[in-house]
């Protein structure tokens, strides 16, 4: 049985994730995320084929997860959009909280790379982020 996304929520820390752990970290809720875009990243892979080898072989190299776009309704000076243009200006890599319907989290550390707001004739305005993520992911 899959889960709803209603209720899932997305929180970036004040702090610069090298210089606090997330536990210790103080987040603000990014207001009226609409999508969470899934982790661009895979593995490299490390080619070990040899003479005796019948086929090419392989390993995985270190775990890459990539990026994660969030699409949002803009808010001006909503706590969680102030701290992702912080962190965009600059640059320090902040801790994302991920909280999921089921209550599962996710703490990632990211470097957000864009965050921009769009209008159009008939639209509401949106705002997009843009993350790079750098190291392991803790899942609680």
């Amino acid at each position: 049985m899959g889960l709803k996304s209603q209720t899932s929520t997305v929180h970036i820390s004040a702090e610069d994730a090298d210089g606090v752990g997330y536990g210790a970290a103080s987040f603000a809720k990014v207001g009226e995320v609409t999508n969470i875009g899934a982790p661009s990243g895979e593995a490299a892979e490390i080619e070990v084929t040899h003479l005796e080898s019948e086929a090419k072989e392989y390993l995985l190299g270190l775990p890459d997860e990539g990026n994660i776009e969030l699409a949002m309704n803009a808010i001006a000076g909503d706590a969680g959009h102030d701290e992702l243009i912080a962190a965009k200006d600059d640059q320090s890599r902040r801790w994302l909280k991920i909280t999921w319907s089921n209550g599962n989290i996710w703490y990632i550390k990211a470097l957000c790379k864009k965050y921009t707001w769009s209008a159009g004739v008939d639209a509401k305005i949106e705002a997009a982020a843009s993350f790079r993520t750098s190291g392991a992911w803790t899942r609680v």
